[in-house]
């Protein structure tokens, strides 16, 4: 190619005017993906094509160092443009400092190797006495850094082409296709002068046409404004879980929300969903979903969670299905929300229902007493109608208590048993009985309502355990306490023993059980019915609400036979706290 100095040294001008304009661009927009590394490579470029402008003036001395100097815009723009691909292609996780550490020993080694020259194994000979430039002859280290540069870059071109292949928008393609040709158009332009094809080094050329390829990306295709977002960062960020499945029920993909909410830890892609699923309930719900090949939603349960599950079936260019998206999405807190509303839409009714049956009683006795007191004037009568409008207070708070205990309980805490069963104790009339504690069992609850809880029960145990006589009628829970029964004995006998059994790790039983005449076996089913009692006196709610607050927990309740022959309630599936060293993993 038979170019003058001065033309040459125009071309190698110009090129580095374009390139330091779209470095100065890409600087200005260096907080987009991708800008600040393809800004360094146009700088780097600049100092290529400006090294090269400066070795066609006729002083030796700029002419040999200002094509030593060239080599630090090849080694950074090298460097600079694997950078780019990883950002642009959605691999930021892969610049880290120690990768940049790494791509920066080049660099400074060509740098190194260029000034320095030891053995002349870079140059051979920097020759200025020719007719343009400066005359190369390389020695072994200039050919393995060339190894080396055409190796990088072409990872960045295939890193770009890969985006080419799977951008499924014209906006991606047609940048990456803009962004892939600019990459690479150095390349032939760079082998021509290493060849030995053409007497000068013709690469600023490519550089023209690469900038010009980028100039179009960014007006053209938006690539400062709109970059692409890399497939799996939408995925792994959507708040729902993602399953793909093929129609061999293959998992194809999935995100870690859809993992998580099925309890999978490690990557599921290839494995059955069926191994996946592993609740039968699950598998049968999976068969139901996908046994027409139509878009449906379902609300499902999974162990502990609730899912809302919308199925797509997914279809190829040729609308053949292939197989199907699920995103599910986690509904157990509106489920939570929905059960409390509905508890308390019961409680209400209950409320309602109790208040209008059991206070009819003490009302119509307060009512008559009252008019005999109005009628005689005789004020014994009030003393009747005073204990009447006892025994509503003692229905009304009861009746309260029982819509209260039954909300479930969301922020329990870890309690000592001993503790809180004895400040239960301390807020009951005891008549002399006697209480038995474990030591230091710690369970996971709601300090107050475990209390309310234990306090019922132990009136319980106290105001009806209180005879040893077996013989009481079939509908019996209670016998009162009247001294003149022959099978009397003094409440001061009465042990009430509060304990743990069935241990796990992490759950156990706990028992409240006394020794006294017990409850016999066709009456415990009715022990926790609202209102059911025996006493007159008793709300027949103590019960009732034992059982709410158990529920509230999560827990169930139950009653038997204790050891000694009394009552005992055992209430299950009761949390322990974690140990230490897990509380803090």
């Amino acid at each position: 190619m038979a170019l003058s100095e001065a033309s040459v040294g125009i071309i190698y001008l110009g090129a580095a005017a374009i390139a330091l304009s779209m470095a100065k661009v890409l600087w200005e927009n260096r907080e987009k993906k991708g800008a600040l590394p393809l800004s360094v490579a146009g700088l780097s470029a600049t100092i290529w094509a400006f090294s090269l402008f400066l070795s066609t003036l006729q002083w030796e001395f700029i002419a040999v160092n200002a094509m030593r100097t060239m080599y630090i815009g090849v080694g950074l723009g090298v460097a600079a443009g694997l950078v780019f691909a990883l950002e642009y292609t959605g691999r930021e996780r892969y610049v880290t400092p120690i990768v940049l550490g790494l791509l920066s020993i080049h660099p400074i080694l060509l740098v190194f190797f260029a000034f320095v020259n030891p053995g002349n194994l870079f140059f051979a000979e920097l020759n200025p006495d020719v007719a343009i430039g400066v005359e190369q002859q390389w020695g072994p280290a200039f050919w393995v850094h060339s190894a080396y540069s055409y190796l990088l870059s072409l990872v960045t071109a295939i890193l770009v082409v890969e985006l080419l292949v799977r951008a499924n928008r014209t906006l991606y393609r047609g940048q990456a296709l803009l962004l892939v040709t600019g990459l690479i158009a150095p390349l032939p332009l760079n082998a021509l002068f290493l060849s030995g094809v053409v007497e000068f080094d013709t690469t600023p050329l490519g550089f023209i046409v690469m900038y010009t390829f980028f100039a179009v990306a960014i007006v053209r295709y938006q690539f400062i404004n709109i970059a692409p977002i890399a497939r799996q960062k939408v995925i792994d960020n959507v708040r729902d879980g993602m399953l793909v499945v093929d129609t061999d029920d293959m998992i194809i993909d999935s995100n870690p929300e859809a993992r998580r909410m099925l309890g999978v830890d490690g990557p599921i892609v290839g494995d059955k969903i069926e191994d996946v699923l592993n609740l039968s309930d699950a598998v049968s719900a999976y068969e139901e979903l996908t046994a027409e090949i139509e878009p449906t939603e379902r609300t499902v349960s999974y162990g502990e969670l609730y899912m809302t599950i919308e199925v797509t079936p997914i279809r190829d260019d040729r609308q053949r299905h292939v197989g199907w998206l699920f995103l599910l999405q986690d509904v157990s807190e509106q489920k939570r929300r929905e059960r409390n509303l509905e508890q308390q839409i019961e409680n209400l009714d209950q409320f309602a229902s109790l208040v209008s049956h059991d206070l009819r009683n003490p009302i119509n006795v307060a009512s008559g007493y009252i008019q005999q007191t109005k009628a005689t004037g005789d004020i014994e009568y009030l003393d009747k109608a005073e204990e009447a409008t006892e025994r509503m207070e003692a229905i009304i708070e009861d009746v309260l208590a029982l819509a209260r205990e039954g909300q479930e309980v969301t922020d329990p805490e870890e309690v000592s048993l001993q503790t809180i069963a004895s400040e239960g104790w301390s807020n009951v009339d005891t008549k002399g009985a006697s209480l038995s504690l474990p030591d230091n069992a710690r369970i996971v609850a709601d300090g107050d309502r475990l209390k309310r809880l234990f306090e019922n029960l132990f009136r319980n145990s106290v105001e009806h355990g209180s005879t040893s006589s077996r013989t009481q009628s079939d509908d019996s829970v209670e016998h009162g306490t009247d001294q003149s029964d022959p099978n009397f004995r003094d409440l001061s006998e009465l042990t009430i023993t509060v304990g743990v059994a069935n241990e796990s790790e992490t759950e156990l039983t706990l028992f409240v059980a006394d020794d006294g005449v017990g409850i016999p076996e066709k009456n415990r089913d009715r022990v926790f019915e609202d209102g059911y009692t025996t006493g007159s006196d008793g709300t027949g709610l103590g019960l009732a609400i034992v059982e709410q607050i158990a529920h509230a927990h999560g827990w169930e309740v139950s009653v038997t036979e204790s050891e000694a022959g009394g009552a005992q309630f055992e209430i299950h599936h009761v949390s322990k706290p974690l140990p230490r060293d897990v509380q803090h993993q």
